[in-house]
């Protein structure tokens, strides 16, 4: 299996040269990793129910905001075609709109 990783995470992972087998992250339980998250969610003030899939969602959102096309977000998903990866689109396209209407108004005087 090839799994696509960026600078920092190769970085991590060559700080940990133990033998192939071993954990690179040594996690606790699921059920005490999910009070963690519950825990930093309550911290953060958010009033949403947020579980590991959010930080997949997050990931393939963040490549597509940050110029990934979706045949690529599909790939690194894992998603077999890119129907899955379409529903990321409208989210992309709501940024872009933010982002051109953040912009300041401009008083224009037509003579």
């Amino acid at each position: 299996m090839h799994l696509n990783l960026n600078h920092t995470a190769v970085k991590l992972l060559q700080r940990h040269k133990g033998i192939n087998e071993e954990l690179v992250f040594r996690l606790p339980s699921y059920s005490y990793t999910l009070r963690i998250l519950n825990k930093w969610v309550k911290r953060a003030n958010i009033h949403k129910h947020i579980t590991f899939h959010c930080a997949r969602h997050s990931f393939i959102t963040n490549i597509m905001a940050n110029g990934a096309n979706i045949k690529t977000a599909a790939s690194l998903a894992g998603h077999s075609t890119t129907r899955h990866t379409e529903k990321y689109v409208h989210i992309i396209d709501e940024l872009k709109q933010k982002a051109v209407d953040s912009l300041p108004d401009i008083i224009v005087n037509y003579k």
